[in-house]
């Protein structure tokens, strides 16, 4: 899976410091595979279909101060953002990842929201500011490792604005306009901001921080722009982000001679996508004859260039393959939403396929939440409004779901 590929701002408070060892806790694979499994579900079961100007608790030892000194804690806890005073996301015991969301509304329209997932242990402490959204200022505390182990991203803020539309952000009093996704992140008293899709601008000096690249924003200024360090962005949880994102290598590459976009590696799989000369491209991979390069474009579309229309600034090996790897799926889970169906007496089945025994029957128009898809994307797994989960056919029903078929998960036993 790519997210195995995937490359993850004041000092902590005494009392934070005092909770979190030095290094990081030895865990096997296994184990820290378990504790990112199990906040990504987290994440899917209690925050993906939060409201606008809200915050959520998706897993780990995270508490909501309200700004009347009323706290919530634990995975599921909800809260206003205009009521909030501070987010905390501790260390814990080890055995769960700190993870929650900020829902951050556009100022112009209120139905289009910014993502901010909150990767622990870190703490934000909210301030008001008339001329941003609710939840849009804060200052950010934050650890420099990772816990409970390597296979979760490092502590700091992961943001996704809402597609063409720049989100505002005032972070330890900078402030940002973050345009695709980015990430801050604390190294001692610098916030660290890495532009991972598109850009981000730092308004107050005008830097223009492209996709690929990261800053360190202090007292003293903002440094040079240059190609972000991979560790920052190592097991980023993308795949509970509103759009799905691949986390890209360091650096990106200029277009320099206009070209189509390509479905392999390969002349003859050219696609009616052209890219223009003069725009960046994140790179992704390389195919084994190096001529070519997997990329994404300024856009967001994935395919293959030659290198020869390329300018590359990438640090370091490349990834080799010829074939994409699969585009990464969200966790099982509710996806929060429904799908309906068509005919007047629907079947759903035991298994993905005809020859399972029946479960029961639905009328026409039934709503049905989905929770994944079969490995062949001919049936989806659903549940019942009173409580029944089963299989049906995809010409059974309404494409009523907000993502792709590709982009849900695979039900349990379905995986690829």
């Amino acid at each position: 899976m790519i997210r195995r590929l995937l490359l993850a701002a004041l000092t902590f408070s005494a009392g934070l410091l005092a909770a979190m060892p030095g290094t990081t806790h030895a865990q096997d694979a296994g184990s820290c595979a378990a504790v990112y499994q199990a906040a990504m579900t987290g994440m899917m079961e209690h925050c993906f279909a939060a409201s606008p100007e809200s915050a959520c608790v998706a897993a780990g030892d995270v508490t909501l101060t309200m700004q009347s000194g009323q706290q919530v804690a634990g995975a599921g806890s909800r809260a206003r953002l205009g009521g909030l005073a501070a987010l905390r996301a501790r260390p814990g015991d080890g055995t769960a990842w700190g993870l929650a969301s900020l829902t951050v509304p556009d100022l112009v329209n209120s139905q289009r929201a910014a993502t901010l997932l909150v990767l622990g242990p870190a703490e934000l402490v909210f301030d008001k500011e008339p001329a941003l959204s609710p939840g849009a200022a804060f200052a950010l505390q934050a650890a420099a490792e990772p816990f409970p182990c390597d296979g979760v991203a490092r502590p700091g803020v992961l943001i996704q604005s809402p597609p063409n539309v720049l989100t505002l952000l005032r972070v330890n009093g900078h402030d940002l306009a973050v345009n695709g996704l980015a990430l801050l992140n604390r190294d001692g008293d610098a916030l660290i901001v890495s532009a991972l899709t598109r850009e981000t601008i730092l308004s107050a000096s005008g830097t223009v921080v492209f996709a690929g690249y990261s800053v360190a924003v202090s007292a003293e200024g903002v440094s040079a722009a240059a190609p972000y360090d991979p560790a920052l962005v190592a097991h980023l949880p993308t795949e509970v982000l509103p759009v799905i994102e691949v986390v890209a290598l360091p650096g990106n590459a200029d277009v320099i001679q206009a070209s189509p976009l390509f479905s392999r590696p390969l002349f003859a799989a050219a696609t009616n996508s052209q890219v223009r000369a003069g725009l960046p491209v994140n790179v992704l991979g390389r195919s084994s004859d190096g001529q070519w390069l997997h990329v994404r474009t300024y856009d967001g579309q994935l395919g293959w260039m030659p290198l020869a229309a390329l300018d590359v600034h990438v640090p370091g090996e490349m990834p080799v393959y010829d074939e994409a790897p699969a585009f990464p799926v969200r966790p099982f889970g509710s996806m929060h939403s429904v799908v309906r169906t068509d005919a007047e007496r629907n079947i759903l089945r035991a298994g993905p396929g005809q020859g399972f025994e029946m479960v029961t029957t639905v009328p026409f128009w039934t709503d049905l939440a989905v929770y994944g898809r079969s490995a062949d994307g001919q049936w989806l797994y659903v549940e019942t409004g009173d409580g029944v989960r089963a299989w049906i056919s995809t010409q059974l029903i309404s494409p009523s779901t907000p993502y792709s078929l590709d982009e849900l998960p695979y039900a349990p036993g379905e995986e690829r």
